[in-house]
């Protein structure tokens, strides 16, 4: 199972910065035989360094706990929770020449101090406390907003105050955790209903899961009768710059989502948060073939909703 992590990357004086990797088909398929990976503990307790055996590659890394590393031939991973995590290597050699290989990492304690980033505490609450809990700020206009994937300023259309009461949307909680205890553990309320809106083929994602399978309704929208199952996950992700809520499938079907179903498959960007609001953005296919930007705000249980402005604490935008 995986967790949330927070990975600080620290790149060796013989990578190669600003190489750019050609993939051609041309290139020779030779493959580099003796290609390993170097594990050793890091001075800080659940953390590990990654290296090759050999300095003449370029590797891109998958660290197992969704971060990622380019161009690189050692990087730094820290590991907060433990579990059992799969670390990958992709490298590069001379003419092209790749290989792949892997290791088991198996972290049997935990280290909640590698949680540093204050964004983890920004979506969770307090560190080692009960969790923080959002819901749909369901009185602000344009609280599911679409928007132009070219010029996030430009809303093409969003939802009323209240518009969607009838898909018992207003009524989710959902609860992110982490401490000692629970782990990042997340806790979905959906009142016994989850809503795909007007997306069939998204409820019956939804009636096909091992996990949350249940019979829907139609009234205006897909009302699906499930209940989320009680040992789902959430991990949190930061790739340049900006930062992404992904929830882990489980052994019998799927994790979690936030509010408005569209897909097993979608992640969440935090485009803007401060103490009491979030912003996420989802891209989401469209059945012109092109990608489809939503935009969720949340409130804090027990936030005021409105339309009153907010004063983010911190936003990509910025």
């Amino acid at each position: 199972m995986k967790h949330i992590y927070k990975t600080a990357i620290f790149i060796a004086a013989l990578a190669a910065a600003g190489c750019t990797i050609d993939e051609r088909p041309e290139l020779s398929e030779e493959r580099i035989t003796d290609l390993k990976i170097i594990v050793t503990p890091g001075e800080e307790q659940n953390t590990y360094l990654f290296r090759t055996n050999r300095n003449d590659v370029i590797g891109f890394w998958d660290l197992g706990n969704g971060s990622t590393a380019s161009g690189v031939n050692e990087v730094l991973g820290e590991y907060p929770f433990s579990g059992n995590y799969t670390v990958s290597l992709k490298a590069y050699g001379e003419n092209g020449s790749t290989n792949s290989v892997s290791v088991k990492l198996a972290v049997t304690t935990q280290n909640l101090d590698l949680l540093s980033d204050p964004m983890y505490e920004y979506i969770a609450g307090e560190i080692g406390g009960s969790g923080k809990t959002w819901v749909l700020d369901s009185l602000r206009n344009k609280h599911l907003d679409l928007l132009n994937p070219e010029n996030y300023a430009d809303s093409w259309w969003g939802w009323a105050p209240l518009a969607k009461s009838a898909s018992k949307i207003y009524n989710d909680k959902a609860t992110f955790i982490l401490n000692s205890e629970d782990g990042a553990a997340f806790k979905y309320d959906n009142g016994g209903e989850s809503t795909t809106l007007d997306n069939e083929a998204a409820g019956m994602a939804f009636v096909n899961d091992g996990t949350w399978k249940g019979p829907y309704t139609v009234s205006g929208d897909y009302i699906v009768t499930v209940t989320p199952p009680d040992n789902m996950t959430w991990n949190l992700s930061e790739t340049g710059g900006k930062y992404y809520i992904s929830f882990p499938s489980l052994s019998t079907g799927h994790g979690g989502y936030l509010f408005y179903f569209m897909s097993w498959e979608t992640q969440y960007e935090v485009h803007a948060i401060s103490e009491d609001h979030m912003q996420v953005f989802t891209w989401t296919p469209n059945d012109d073939g092109g990608t489809s930007l939503r935009a969720l705000y949340l409130i804090k249980e027990g936030t005021p909703s409105g339309n009153d402005p907010i004063e983010w604490d911190w936003s990509s935008d910025n």
